[in-house]
């Protein structure tokens, strides 16, 4: 009974983040869009703006860490984990990777903040 509880907390709790990842999925793809149509615009009658793009790249970049973040707590709910070094998929525990042998590192669980990108539900 015990068993059933916790799989049903640990499959809410999977549904949430699933929730979650479609979000920063979405702000992602929102804020590529975005970047795309200010580079348009300002580059169709001009040359050098790198810098105007710099906080927008930024951004993107931590939506990308922060999705990287969901997964990994989702594979934690499952007790696995993914190795960076050749996505291979171990249990959560491991020290290597049984595929390509580098030491893994401790999961990324921290999610960082964007300004002017609505906050995420954390699930506990």
């Amino acid at each position: 009974m015990a068993w059933k509880a916790q799989n049903e907390i640990s499959s809410a709790d999977a549904k949430r983040i699933d929730a979650s990842i479609l979000q920063v999925d979405t702000q992602k793809k929102n804020m590529v869009y975005q970047l795309g149509e200010a580079f348009y615009k300002a580059n169709k009658d001009c040359g050098d703006v790198e810098e105007t793009y710099k906080s927008m790249v930024d951004d993107i970049k931590k939506l990308e860490f922060n999705r990287k973040v969901w997964i990994n707590r989702k594979m934690k709910l499952q007790g696995m984990r993914i190795c960076e070094g050749c996505g291979n998929v171990l249990p959560y525990e491991s020290v290597f990777c049984n595929r390509c042998g580098i030491k893994l590192e401790p999961v990324a669980e921290e999610l960082v903040e964007l300004e002017g990108v609505q906050n995420i539900v954390e699930t506990q």
